[in-house]
This record gives C-alpha cells, sequence and structure tokens, in this order.
C-alpha cells in the first residue's frame, strides 16, 4: 500500500513550502498531520485558510480550543491526536496539570471549556476512531481504509 510522503519545507511542492514551513514549531518540529497534507498544496493551504478564519473569528481563544480538541482526542482514543494536542495545548497556554485535568475529564480552571464537558461526555467516536486501528493506519493492503478512493482510479 502506497503512503502519503512525510515532507519537510525543503521537500514539499514548491507551493506547499511557505505554509509548511509557518506551521512548524519554534524549534523547527512539524507535526506529521502537516508534514503529510504538504503533499496537496490544496490540502494545506485549505487547513491553514480554515484555521485562519477559526481564528479571525471565532469566539474561542486558542487556549480553550486546544482543551476542546484534547477532549475529543481523548474520548476517540486517539493517541496521536493527544499527543498533538498535549503538544499544541501547551504552546497555547496550558499548563501539564491541565492537560492531565483534561484527559481525566475534570475541568474547572476554564469556564468556557467547563461549559462544553457534559457535551463532550456524549459524544460518540468518530467514524474514523471506531475503525480497529484507533488512529493509527492500517500497516497493510486491503485495512479499513481499502476502500478509499484514490485520485488515479475510478473504482474502489
Amino acid at each position: 500500500m502506497s503512503r502519503i510522503a512525510r515532507h519537510t519545507p525543503e521537500t514539499a511542492p514548491e507551493l506547499s513550502r511557505q505554509a509548511l514551513a509557518a506551521l512548524a514549531f519554534p524549534n523547527g518540529k512539524i507535526l506529521n498531520f502537516f508534514a503529510h497534507m504538504a503533499a496537496s498544496p490544496a490540502v494545506l493551504q485549505g487547513y491553514v485558510a480554515l484555521q485562519s478564519v477559526i481564528e479571525d473569528y471565532g469566539t474561542l481563544d486558542a487556549r480553550t480550543r486546544e482543551a476542546i480538541a484534547l477532549a475529543v482526542a481523548n474520548q476517540d482514543h486517539c493517541d496521536y491526536c493527544q499527543a498533538a494536542h498535549t503538544l499544541t495545548g501547551k504552546q497555547a497556554g496550558l499548563t501539564q496539570e491541565q492537560t492531565i485535568a483534561i484527559r481525566r475529564g475534570e475541568v474547572d480552571f476554564d469556564p468556557k471549556s467547563a461549559r462544553c464537558w457534559p457535551w463532550l461526555a456524549r459524544l460518540p467516536p468518530t467514524s474514523a476512531s471506531s475503525t480497529t486501528t484507533r488512529g493509527k493506519p492500517p500497516s497493510r493492503p486491503g485495512g479499513p481504509m481499502r476502500n478509499w478512493p484514490s485520485s488515479t482510479s475510478t473504482s474502489p
């Protein structure tokens, strides 16, 4: 099964390089999520545009958004998502104690996040994480994504 390449700003398609470089942490680390999106400039630029609109027009600050994202990742049992949102949550201002509390479902440090908790606790796992892979791609052909349409094929 072919995989999507993990890019760096140096190896990404030309139209993805600037956006990918902007998503890097100060130490140069790029989350795999972004590194794989960079294979398609349209996907990466679309993601960046969506995040920009959320930041510019959304009513939740970055810290609250990351707290919610971490809670959803925990609810979905997605190890990668939990790790990524722990890292980005720290960047947004969450402390280690707060990220641990979020993973336990105990949020009393932020009124906005605390209001979301009853709703978040009722969320079913997402369709992606309800597969047996739990946030990890299949390692062999024929896994849960076997019927995903490819850009070069018109049949599953």
